[in-house]
């Protein structure tokens, strides 16, 4: 990785934990203010460099990602056609006008069509221009049944695009913290072999002091270098974390997420009940399959106007040249009143309703089975968001107990009164600790983050 413009994550460490494998200065004056991008610190943990170009914190993350997301403007493209097909539904009661002109010459003449008095010519021009219109008179409810079909469309439309930013704000988010919990990850290994350098040295001394044997220096050792190879792993989770963070926000860089103020676990807006309720009720899903049934019966209904007779008002005016040419238009206006049934079409009005029925009915058993999942879906990351806060708690509990176990051990070693074996044991328990209590803070995180994505509001 010589000759390549490299980076850390050093200063992100630093700003979750209050260290790291070096310390990182605190920021000038002039950093950036919140929402846009912080350099991170160019810092090397033990020779090995994490590619990170720049930080976001999570709503720059979530504004990028819908910005860049094919998902998003698939979805607006979407709504931008429902709107245009409410257009055309609305314009079928308004008349449909149109211009003609023609120009004509031939010898194909009418004896009668010349001017009185005088030779019929060898061949003569016509001219003629018109405007024409037609009104839908009667069209047995086909117009309104499909303008509330269009109108469900919109709906749809709208929910599923609400939907969908929701949904790529999940993605954005569960790439954020993942990114975020590899920073944990890296922090957690790297005071792991702080303290097992530090139980090393401490080995060493009582080697050379004649208290202990060379297995506690050598077991000493086989720690560091479990350590040393956590502390790795971490560093491959956190720049592949980079990357998928960067691909989601549309870099072509690895991105870090820059930490926010507290990952503690915060209270919802609404009771259980209700964000359940709400779920029901209004969630994008829920919304989504709902105006797919509507429409789905306002295609039946068009479907049957194919039995009814359609009614339609035709008129128009001619500006022409008095010729005599057979075949010219003649100059004057005309209005017409035409009725059209298809009495028999080879069965195909049979088959649209039979159709636009067993679409209606799959569009109401999805519509149910939706409203029944997002229900459950709802209760469900209700009460594991509730798990994942006791979690946190009991997480940050046992990181103290750990703490304070390790300190009692490593003073007992060092005193002769306890074996390497403890104090190792009581390192691997604090290890174990750190890394539940990563897991704990951030499964919290993304279980909101679902349900929010699910209900389609900010909690």
């Amino acid at each position: 990785m010589r000759g390549r413009p490299l980076v850390t994550v050093a200063a992100l460490l630093c700003a979750i934990h209050g260290a790291s494998a070096q310390q990182v200065p605190s920021a000038p004056p002039g950093a950036p203010s919140p929402g846009q991008p912080t350099t991170a610190a160019p810092v090397t943990v033990r020779g090995l460099t994490v590619r990170i170009d720049s930080l976001l914190d999570l709503p720059s993350v979530i504004e990028r990602a819908r910005a860049a997301s094919p998902v998003i403007a698939q979805a607006e493209e979407g709504l931008r056609v429902a709107r245009s097909e409410v257009r055309v539904t609305t314009g079928a009661y308004l008349p449909s006008v149109s211009a003609n002109s023609a120009a004509l010459r031939s010898n194909i003449l009418s004896s009668t069509g010349g001017v009185a008095g005088e030779p019929v010519p060898a061949s003569a021009d016509a001219y003629s221009a018109g405007l024409s219109s037609s009104l839908d008179l009667f069209t047995g409810g086909r117009r309104g049944a499909e303008r509330q079909r269009a109108s469900a469309d919109l709906a749809a439309a709208t929910a599923t695009g609400r939907s969908q930013t929701y949904a790529i704000a999940l993605v954005a988010s569960r790439a954020y913290y993942e990114a975020l919990r590899g920073a944990d990850l890296l922090a957690a290994a790297a005071s792991r072999v702080t303290r097992a350098e530090r139980g090393l040295k401490y080995a060493q001394d009582r080697v050379r002091a004649g208290t202990a044997t060379k297995s506690d220096e050598l077991r000493a050792r086989l720690e560091l270098t479990g350590a040393r190879q956590q502390q790795l792993a971490a560093r491959d989770t956190l720049q592949s974390a980079a990357f998928a963070l960067g691909r989601v926000v549309g870099a072509d860089v690895p991105v870090g997420a820059k930490p926010p103020t507290s990952l503690e676990p915060s209270p919802l807006a609404l009771s259980d009940s209700a964000v359940v309720q709400l779920a029901v009720t209004s969630a994008p899903a829920v919304e989504a399959a709902q105006a797919a049934r509507e429409a789905g019966s306002a295609t039946v209904r068009a479907s049957r106007t194919l039995y009814l007779p359609n009614v339609r008002l035709t008129g128009g005016y001619n500006w022409a040249r008095e010729s005599a040419v057979i075949g010219a238009v003649r100059p004057g206006w005309q209005l017409a009143l035409g009725t059209t049934l298809p009495l028999f079409n080879g069965f195909q009005r049979e088959d649209a309703i039979t159709r636009a029925e067993a679409n209606a009915h799959v569009a109401r058993s999805t519509a149910l089975d939706t409203q029944r999942q997002v229900r459950s879906d709802a209760a469900r990351l209700v009460t594991a968001l509730h798990f994942a806060e006791e979690n946190v708690a009991l997480a940050e509990e046992a990181v103290k107990a750990a703490q304070e176990d390790l300190r009692v051990q490593t003073e007992r070693y060092r005193a002769g009164i306890s074996t390497l074996l403890d104090e190792l044991t009581s390192q691997v328990a604090l290890t174990q600790a750190e890394l539940g209590r990563v897991a704990a803070r951030y499964n919290y995180q993304v279980t909101r983050a679902s349900l929010e994505a699910l209900v389609g509001r900010t909690l």
